[in-house]
């Protein structure tokens, strides 16, 4: 199995975020892709664009324009020919999954993970509730797991739902590492905390982390101080890292699936940006 990660902006426009994620399967199609993935929330946008869209709407049929999203996507996963696990908002109980969907060929939209450690802010204000079960969910033949944004800082919460029956685990971020004033990555917490996870539950992980936010707000200032998104990175069930992304740009990340010898092999297909663990530098 060839899987795809992409690293894109992120939107506060679900039409956009649509035009964005059709642009990108049609990118991962043309490498010789069979699955793409996307970061948590990519339908919607995160935080306060989700809050636009869910809260400050108060409306009952809030969730019609992301459905409307999934369907349109549908058609696209049809005539592509490929799977697509995308981060979107799942209605779910008495309120909605941070989630991960899967759309493929000829299917009807499923629900393949969602976060179950979440903190009360965002309960309150995105009305986001547990799911019952971490199963992975099989994509030819690979039981795909997934691990959200900083759940990585509470792993312990998560264990024993599910998760140690994955072969691989996706690591679905809006996740930053520190920089210091010269731009330059101080601490790379996508490798420390892909580590993190992969001594966990003894899986490769592959991250698909976003880029930058689309539009700015005083929100996204403060958690942008002093640190940056970008640099999604795959590690083995070791931790070495097989592959990291661009830190400042719009990146796509081609690897190849199989099972050895009952164990799961993750190989970069391709590396267009070359990276160093310690410092890299975000100046120029």
């Amino acid at each position: 199995m060839k899987l795809c990660t992409v690293q894109p902006h992120m939107s506060d426009s679900i039409p956009d975020n649509v035009a964005a994620i059709t642009k990108w399967i049609h990118r991962a199609t043309d490498s010789g892709a069979d699955v793409v993935v996307f970061p948590e929330m990519m339908l919607t946008g995160y935080d306060v664009h989700f809050i636009e869209l869910y809260a400050k709407t108060a409306k009952p049929d809030w969730h019609a324009p992301v459905d409307e999203a999934l369907d349109e996507l549908g058609k696209v996963v049809d005539a592509a020919g490929i799977s697509v696990l995308v981060g979107a908002p799942h209605r779910y109980s008495s309120g909605q999954l941070n989630a991960i969907m899967l759309l493929q060929p000829g299917k009807e939209a499923f629900l393949a993970g969602a976060r179950s450690h979440l903190p009360v802010g965002d309960r309150n204000r995105m009305g986001f509730v547990e799911p019952r079960d971490r199963l992975p969910v099989p994509v030819l033949g690979i039981e795909i797991g997934s691990v959200f944004c900083a759940e990585v800082n509470n792993l312990d919460y998560i264990r024993g739902k599910g998760l140690e029956e994955s072969d691989i685990i996706l690591w679905s971020s809006v996740f930053m590492s520190d920089i210091n004033e010269a731009g330059n990555v101080i601490r790379d917490r996508n490798v420390e905390f892909a580590r993190e996870i992969a001594s966990v539950f003894n899986v490769p992980v592959i991250q698909s982390n976003y880029v930058s936010y689309a539009s700015e707000t005083s929100v996204q200032d403060s958690l942008r101080k002093g640190r940056t998104l970008g640099g999604s990175v795959a590690c083995d069930a070791s931790g070495r890292v097989l592959d990291q992304a661009a830190w400042t740009e719009e990146d796509m990340r081609l690897f190849e699936i199989n099972r050895v010898d009952g164990a799961v092999v993750v190989i970069p297909v391709a590396k267009k940006h070359a990276f160093e663990l310690q410092t890299v530098d975000l100046s120029n």
